[in-house]
């Protein structure tokens, strides 16, 4: 068995089997969404309370901001989210909630992932580069249906998604290191400062919808705060080589390729951004599944909507895609979307990722090896969610990579 390879398809061939895959995941995902909130009745719910009223907030007394901006188009765009993740963390569906923190840990993770390929070379003459367009695409459009655009435009156009070689090569490498080293700090500030303050219910209601509203933005707060620190770390380092004439250019690329100890500096920094991911993916997949377990074993520690709401099935386990039930509220016609968008959307992701690690292989893949790495994905996914495989995926690749590049390719 170990002698057996698979009859390796060409790279054009490989491409084509993902394209069409994930071109059936967003066909999937477009019906799984937008038409999931059209059987069960959101979309009327919507439309009611827009014509009809009253204009509360869904399930509140609440009434619903309509100004952020004072720009038209932007302000209706952000009351219809506001509406949306209204109960999110209103406390009206402990379970949406608990199913939210697990969502938004996991989208953190993939959007870090999606702000690094933006960095690479080979990304700097297509619309990969413009993280902040795709990651405001996910906001609006929903990450379900975006994340297989994202993964067929990758593929189709990116020299990232090439086989092992020198294109692949030269193409991963990073064209803003100090961006990178930048990410965790301007994540934390951008994408989980918001998400704090649209969460705890300590403000009065207009200004938590207005948190909400900042929350939508947090890929460009992300994206801006990122530069910003960047670009004062450049003036630093740009200060200390002035006065410092002989010491060593930290971030420095040779014209050819890159010295050996910049390597080292780029594998350090890609190691650092995506442990914050993966850690964030780890917390955001344990919480919710030890409250669970608690639950379970130590009902009486907790109200009785929660010993009802917090159980394995009513938070992670979805309805029949083709479901024409009418929905109990909009909380969980909202709770059914966010999770058919995040399981879509990870579906998408893996098998994306996926693919850019099969290609960084230098070697052809043995059945085992296929076996094996399906495997890890399964076990990474239970553990720490489905974006935690995709962190890992894309974190071995470029190991792999920066590797090949020390042993001389």
């Amino acid at each position: 068995m170990d002698d057996f390879f698979l009859s390796p398809a060409s790279s054009k061939s490989r491409k084509t089997v993902v394209f069409v895959a994930l071109l059936l995941v967003y066909g999937f995902g477009t019906s799984a969404l937008y038409g999931l909130l059209w059987r069960n009745g959101y979309y009327e719910a919507l439309v009611r309370l827009r014509n009809e009223g009253p204009h509360y907030l869904p399930g509140s007394s609440n009434f619903i901001l309509t100004q952020y901006t004072r720009i038209a188009p932007l302000d209706k765009l952000l009351t219809l989210a506001t509406v949306m993740f209204s109960n999110v963390t209103d406390g009206s569906l402990p379970q949406l909630s608990l199913y939210s923190f697990h969502f938004g840990g996991q989208y953190l993770a993939l959007l870090v992932v999606i702000a690094i390929e933006g960095l690479r070379s080979g990304n700097q003459a297509n619309s990969l580069r413009f993280f902040s367009v795709w990651a405001c695409l996910m906001q609006t459009a929903s990450y379900g249906c975006t994340m297989p655009l994202y993964g067929m435009v990758h593929l189709l156009t990116s020299p990232v998604a090439e086989e092992v070689g020198p294109v692949l090569l030269e193409a991963a490498s990073i064209v803003k290191p100090l961006e990178v080293s930048t990410m965790p700090l301007a994540f934390m500030l951008g994408y989980i400062v918001p998400a704090i303050l649209m969460s705890i219910p300590v403000f009065p209601n207009w200004l938590h919808q207005w948190f909400g509203g900042l929350w939508q933005g947090s890929p460009i707060w992300s994206m801006a705060i990122q530069i910003l620190l960047a670009s004062r770390l450049e003036k630093r380092r740009r200060a200390r080589s002035i006065s410092q004439p002989n010491s060593k250019e930290p971030f420095a690329r040779g014209s050819q390729s890159p010295m050996p100890w910049m390597r080292l500096k780029e594998k350090d920094l890609l190691a650092r951004t995506y442990l914050f991911a993966f850690v964030w993916c780890v917390i955001s997949q344990i919480i919710p599944l030890a409250l669970i377990v608690a639950v379970h074993l130590y009902p009486s520690a907790f109200p009785s909507s929660l010993q009802e709401a917090w159980t394995f099935f009513n938070v992670f386990v979805p309805p029949p895609f083709w479901s024409t039930e009418k929905m109990v509220s909009m909380a969980s016609g909202m709770h059914d979307f966010f999770l058919y968008d995040q399981y879509v959307g990870s579906t998408a992701a893996i098998i994306w990722s996926s693919t850019l690690y099969v290609n960084s292989r230098e070697n052809r893949m043995l059945i085992k090896s296929w076996v094996k790495l399906a495997f890890v994905i399964t076990a990474l996914s239970l553990l720490t969610g489905p974006v935690g495989a995709v962190v890992w995926l894309m974190w071995e690749r470029d190991q792999k990579l920066l590797s090949i590049l020390d042993n001389g390719f």
